[in-house]
């Protein structure tokens, strides 16, 4: 579609309303996201505390077996849902059931083969396991059935995510489900206190963690038909194109491969600890690795808000727009994140300890630094890969993905061995610089996009200072109970900081 000429002073109008938009989404989700992840850390807790290390390295796996299946079914389509339905919207109105039909249905049928075979399967992938069993199979297959229902959440609520609309996913993931599965693991791991011997108790915990995607699933189709059926998109130019699946598959297949790659590369290096080293080292480096999941959900809840607003201004070559959208958000993601990634480093045997004292080892610090040093750098990179997506160019995001997946393999069997967990950290975090640096050189070099803005620069700047030098000077004053206070006061002094430059944070530079 050609470039529409409009205005300098439309131009900034267009940007203005985005960001605005954004910003509503961005900072609702950007709520859910701290309920999740104090949840998932919450979760976390419970059953590295509740369960001791083995039957916790044994759930860590589990489920994340069950993720790594999840990715594969959905076969891309909640990314293809959030870019065409908004795509639709905006140009063609008639192919929005076309396109929900082409994502749906496909996604079914897969989730359930899948499901199916992975409960065939459960006793091959616990032979892999060496302190597997009969207790590991039945966790797998408990999982297995819940696995159709996590993917039909996750595809339903892209979809309503297309409609420029977040409740439906704060309100149903990021807050329903994420007290729910607290709730029941709660009444599941309290109930087990005194049952630990038993095989059906450890599964129980399973099926309290997977069982509050069923009722997402169905509460996410109600949404969707409401909005279907309410939500009546104004009159545009006709498409440069008719809307078909064929169009929607040609967009989504390289999004499947990238969704699942992506999944494995953040999730399969748990299962290679519990191979190589025993579940006790998997619920170590699990415990270790926690917090890095609070730092992704805020990229990620602001990744959904900007979602269909680039899918929009890309889809028009609106390139101006797009990069205030991509610059804005890079700096909230950094004073969002950072905090949390810095005051996690600053207190990393402290962090360890919650979950229990055996969890407080040399080499967990160290896996600890090394995530917040990753972390730290992948997240000054924004939304990459919305970015990349939301341009159409899937193709370019599933090579960076299989290239970083490859490295992060590579590396873990080379070095897990040898190092152990260290080993995995570093693989995981080597593997993550190129999973952004390819990105960023193909965004750059194919539309002029980068993340580094005003807002980015003060951003750095601010949460540096609060956190990064006053904590340094209060490390070499006295123990934890310094370093505690002077976080506070950097927290305070961040809020303070961030509102008086609250002008450069939330409004892009004039082009």
């Amino acid at each position: 579609m050609a470039q529409v000429s409009v205005s300098a002073p439309q131009l900034r109008t267009l940007r203005d309303r985005a960001l605005r938009g954004t910003a509503r989404g961005g900072l609702l989700n950007l709520f859910g996201a701290a309920v999740a992840g104090a949840g998932g850390l919450a979760i976390t807790w419970l059953v590295a505390f509740g369960l001791g290390p083995q039957a916790a390295g044994q759930f860590f796996a589990a489920t994340s077996a069950f993720l790594i299946a999840t990715a594969v079914a959905r076969l891309g389509t909640p990314t293809g849902l959030v870019y065409w339905v908004a795509r639709c919207r905006a140009h063609d109105p008639s192919g929005l059931d076309t396109v929900l039909r082409a994502g749906l249905v496909p996604a079914t049928v897969a989730s359930l083969l899948i499901a199916v075979v992975a409960f065939a399967w459960a006793p091959q992938l616990s032979l892999w396991h060496e302190d597997g069993g009969p207790q590991f199979v039945a966790m797998l297959r408990a999982l297995a059935v819940f696995l159709p229902a996590a993917v039909a959440m996750e595809a339903l609520l892209a979809a309503t995510r297309g409609f420029q609309r977040m409740r439906a996913t704060v309100a149903i993931e990021k807050l329903g489900r994420t007290v729910a599965q607290l709730g029941l693991l709660w009444v599941a791991v309290s109930w087990l206190s005194g049952f630990s011997d038993q095989q059906g108790g450890i599964t129980a915990v399973a099926v309290a963690w997977a069982l509050p995607y069923l009722p997402a699933a169905v509460m996410a189709g109600l949404w969707l038909r409401r909005l279907r059926a309410t939500r009546v998109p104004a009159a545009v130019e006709p498409p440069d194109l008719p809307t078909t699946a064929r169009r929607f598959w040609a967009y989504t297949t390289p999004r499947a491969i990238a969704g699942a790659a992506h999944l494995i590369l953040q999730r399969m290096d748990i299962l290679l600890v519990a191979g190589m080293l025993g579940f006790t080292e998997a619920a170590l480096y699990t415990v270790a690795t926690r917090f890095v999941t609070v730092a992704q959900l805020t990229s990620g809840a602001i990744g959904s808000a900007v979602q269909p607003r680039l899918a929009t201004s890309m889809s028009a070559a609106d390139y101006d727009t797009a990069k205030s959208l991509y610059q804005v958000t890079t700096g909230w993601i950094v004073i969002s994140s950072w905090p949390i990634l810095l005051s996690v480093g600053w207190l990393a045997p402290q962090y360890l300890g919650v979950f229990g004292s055996e969890y407080v080892t040399t080499a967990g610090v160290t896996v600890v630094w090394l995530l917040v040093a990753g972390m730290l750098s992948a997240t000054v990179c924004g939304v990459v890969d919305s970015v990349l997506v939301m341009a159409g160019r899937t193709g370019w995001q599933l090579y960076n993905v299989v290239v970083a997946l490859a490295v992060n393999l590579g590396l873990n069997l080379w070095l897990i061995p040898s190092q152990g967990i260290v080993g995995a950290a570093i693989a995981w975090a080597v593997s993550l610089a190129v999973n952004n640096v390819i990105p960023l050189a193909l965004l750059n070099g194919g539309f002029r996009l980068h993340p580094i803005g005003n807002g980015t620069v003060t951003a750095i700047g601010l949460t540096v200072g609060w956190f990064g030098v006053l904590p340094a000077l209060a490390s070499a004053m006295g123990g934890p109970g310094v370093m505690v206070a002077a976080l506070s006061i950097g927290g305070i002094g961040l809020v303070a900081s961030a509102w008086r430059s609250r002008n450069t944070l939330l409004r892009p530079a004039r082009q």
